[in-house]
């Protein structure tokens, strides 16, 4: 059974926008559907979407379906509306795109808009939206931090932990796998430890000693009994991280172990019984491992009793709020409060490295910060630059609006790129508002490796453009890695 986080539906159907950010979000629903006969946003409660922020117009936008299409238009406010960052008249909606109203930031999601309706940004749970002054705690999940799309794996692994199902959990490398693996372990109830082995960090030649142990003498310099991970996690759980690099041999011990219940340390005359439950993980498409001869397709089979994916977060910005909360408790900063220019650069951002590098970025600040306030300076070096690009205007849209609602990063003197650089510098072979056909995207994308950031420097956009341009093909990255 395989359980993916909810990322596309059929179009129009379940289609919204959820909120990922606004300073007074307690005033927002956290998401809201969208008619395709469409939706006005503006600050006055008669807009078929209220936006409770005085830096929205009275009626500032429009969304509705045309053609086939989601599009969204700017009815002429003072302070504009933004769509992936950018000043536009109207502009063509596609999921995960973002949506900026005054200082309110959503993104149109495709599908689930009303299942992401129940979880607001600081996790706080409604049973029912149109009620929101009767929150709810959302069920216990002290590790596991998030909102619609979170929860709903964490659901999946909560109703099997109690079972002895074996569970493969697959997601780029920094969205958390082992957080929900030492989840998992926790409501299994299981009384013995949990282990983790990281399958790429130990040469092949001593993976079997490690995980199966070793009796004295097995081999030169084993002057000792050893007693394998799969023996110290007895009655416990083992999670098998990078699964995807484990050598063959190890892999068909491994196999027998979980079949029989039983491990042969190296050296050994007599097995041993052993209870533990496997947790698998990696980043790498064991489909295509297996095709290529290099992963055992029994194996897979073994693992994959539930099988979980977790999303990139760039695929879950409504997470980054809590996330970053969540992250300067665990540093001991529980006082941090993020400011409006900070979370509108993480949300820009595209997170390559996902809640690994947010994380790394709350501990710089908590280390070295003393306010309580999260703020454009403690953004990374990479986010501050692709901001100075924030509030651009397309070529179709209206004359700029005014400079105190563009809520640029940099100070107005600043917010132009030096002569020769910035975004007219490096605009490669694309024009502005171009977007490259399937063969073109295709044909970089072998160049580079699958290096996103290196195609999107050759066409002069940013990743998370290129990440759009990846799901509007329906491309797996990790093909071309």
């Amino acid at each position: 059974m395989q359980i993916c986080a909810p990322v596309t539906g059929p179009v129009g159907s379940g289609a919204g926008i959820v909120l990922l950010y606004a300073p007074n979000y307690e005033q927002f629903r956290p998401a809201y559907a969208l008619p395709e006969s469409g939706s006005v946003l503006g600050r006055d409660p008669s807009a078929d979407i209220c936006v409770p922020t005085r830096t929205a117009s009275r009626l500032h936008a429009r969304i509705e379906r045309r053609g086939g299409v989601w599009q969204l238009f700017d009815l002429g406010g003072r302070n504009g509306t933004l769509h992936n960052g950018e000043f536009v008249a109207e502009a063509v909606l596609a999921h995960l795109d973002e949506i900026r109203i005054g200082d309110a930031i959503f993104k149109f999601v495709e599908s689930d808009a009303e299942s992401h309706a129940h979880y607001r940004i600081d996790g706080a749970y409604f049973d029912d939206p149109d009620a929101p002054a009767k929150p709810r705690p959302r069920a216990s999940t002290s590790r596991i931090v998030g909102g619609y799309q979170s929860q709903r794996l964490a659901g999946s692994l909560r109703e099997i932990a109690r079972s002895e199902l074996s569970v493969l959990i697959l997601g780029e490398s920094g969205t958390g796998k082992e957080i929900f693996a030492e989840q998992l372990h926790d409501w299994s109830g299981r009384r013995g430890p949990l282990h983790v082995v990281n399958c790429a960090a130990i040469p092949a030649a001593l993976i079997e000693g490690e995980l199966f142990g070793h009796r004295r003498g097995a081999f030169s310099g084993a002057d000792r009994d050893r007693v394998g991970l799969l023996r110290a996690a007895h009655q416990g759980t083992l999670l098998l991280d990078e699964i995807g690099d484990m050598p063959l041999e190890a892999q068909a011990k491994l196999l027998r172990v979980i079949q029989s219940k039983e491990v042969m340390p190296l050296g050994a005359s007599q097995p041993e019984q052993v209870d533990v439950r496997i947790v698998a993980a990696t980043h790498r498409d064991l489909d295509a491992l297996q095709q290529s001869g290099a992963f055992r397709a029994d194996l897979f089979a073994r693992l994959n009793e539930l099988s979980i994916t977790l999303p990139p977060l760039r695929e879950r910005k409504e997470d980054i709020f809590s996330l970053c909360v969540a992250l300067a408790r665990r540093h001991g900063r529980p006082e941090a409060r993020p400011s409006m220019a900070f979370m509108a650069g993480l949300l820009h951002h595209d997170f390559p490295y996902n809640v690994r590098e947010l994380e790394a970025l709350i501990k710089r600040w908590a280390a070295r910060a003393r306010s309580a306030e999260l703020d454009v300076e403690d953004l990374s070096d990479e986010i501050r630059d692709r901001m100075r690009s924030y509030g651009a205007r397309s070529s179709a849209s209206q004359p700029p609006p005014a400079d105190e609602a563009r809520a640029t990063l940099a100070p107005e003197g600043e917010a132009a790129p030096p002569s020769g650089e910035g975004a007219d510098a490096l605009r490669g072979t694309l024009p502005p508002r171009a977007s490259p056909d399937e063969k073109v995207l295709r044909e970089l994308l072998v160049q580079q490796r699958g290096n996103v950031a290196a195609v999107a420097r050759e066409l002069g956009r940013d990743r998370a453009q290129v990440h759009r341009w990846i799901r509007r093909y329906n491309m797996n990255i990790d093909d071309f890695r």
